[in-house]
């Protein structure tokens, strides 16, 4: 029986997952790190059940994250799936029917189109791959000879309930010099000029995802927006039906339940809405020139967001790298939100 994120339905606590970087699903330098090696697939049974045992039953998962890996390509374009992605999912997707984990899979990371960069000791490049949103031909190659095939193995799985195309679009948009501004364009500067997109390009790439994944599969398509303050321009985007509309909270605004009130309560009646990531208390990492974390724990979170009626609040991130805050407190999330599974027609 299927997983789904409904508009209405009670609110589900997840969190955002992953073993290794970029590395997950495809071949990586030295020892193997995707998940069909034995000693990842072993790790991974590990966190699934340590996660499913504290009531969490949602993951959010990058796959082909800033393009390391993953991707076939023939010169520039994208050719077809690596060799190492078929048997990774499917370690991925037995893992997640054993412990009753639901995945949401993000495709593409916004480090995807920031400059290339060389692994030192390796021929392999990461990032720098812009060209592919930026040209429309070239993202029709991505969708059909990535992304469908990617689809084709997942073959409607019943514990996948959805894909997003790429995380915190705003991050590859045409810069404004500061990005709180009004919506029309937020972007990064790793991004290079040429491989920034307009909000209509943008609109299009997503657009054609949302169409693609409702044709081959059953799940939900999403979009994960850097902010709040963002919300207007993606919901028209989506299927209220059907699709799943997230923000991402640091911290840009202070206060969060005035947050919710005002950007976020008006599309909660009208699709499923979530915070699909935010920082819990305690955070021991801060940006540099940021004046630090809101003072919220994630139980405040989880608390005011099923109290504006969203579907779904993730932290981030379970296993924390060293630019990270630290461990997400399984306990409180779930002294928060009482296990519960929201399957497909419940």
């Amino acid at each position: 029986m299927g997983y789904q994120l409904k508009k209405g339905a009670p609110l589900r606590w997840g969190i955002n997952y992953r073993l290794h970087y970029g590395w997950d699903f495809g071949a990586s330098p030295g020892p193997p790190l995707h998940l069909a090696a034995p000693d990842r697939a072993a790790l991974l049974d590990a966190d699934f059940a340590t996660l499913a045992a504290a009531g969490c039953r949602l993951v959010r998962w990058f796959v082909f994250g800033d393009g390391r890996n993953g991707i076939r390509f023939v010169g520039e374009r994208p050719a077809g799936l690596d060799p190492c992605v078929a048997p990774a999912l499917r370690v991925a997707l037995e893992a997640a029917a054993r412990h009753g984990i639901a995945i949401l899979f993000v495709l593409l990371d916004h480090t995807f189109c920031f400059r290339p960069r060389g692994i030192p000791g390796t021929a392999m490049v990461i990032q720098g791959h812009g060209s592919l949103l930026r040209h429309a031909d070239l993202f029709e190659a991505l969708l059909g000879n990535v992304f469908a095939p990617f689809w084709d193995l997942i073959d409607n799985h019943s514990h996948v309930i959805g894909y997003e195309l790429l995380n915190e679009p705003e991050m590859v948009m045409r810069r404004r010099d500061h990005w709180r501004g009004p919506p029309s364009g937020v972007g990064c500067p790793a991004v290079p000029e040429e491989h920034q997109l307009t909000f209509a390009a943008m609109a299009d790439r997503l657009g054609r995802t949302r169409t693609a994944v409702h044709r081959a599969t059953r799940a939900q398509f999403s979009i994960g927006s850097m902010t709040a303050r963002w919300m207007g321009r993606w919901a028209p985007l989506l299927d209220p039906a059907r699709d799943l509309l997230t923000f991402h909270y640091y911290g840009d605004e202070y206060d969060f339940a005035r947050l919710l009130d005002e950007r976020v309560a008006p599309y909660a009646g009208r699709l499923a809405v979530g915070i699909g990531e935010f920082y819990p208390q305690g955070a021991r990492v801060v940006p540099a020139g940021h004046s630090g974390w809101p003072d919220i724990p994630a139980a405040q979170f989880l608390r005011a967001a099923a109290a504006h009626g969203l579907q779904v609040a993730m932290p981030w991130v379970w296993r924390p790298g060293p630019r990270d805050p630290g461990e997400v407190p399984l306990a409180e999330c779930r002294a928060a939100v009482p296990a519960q599974e929201h399957r497909t027609g419940a």
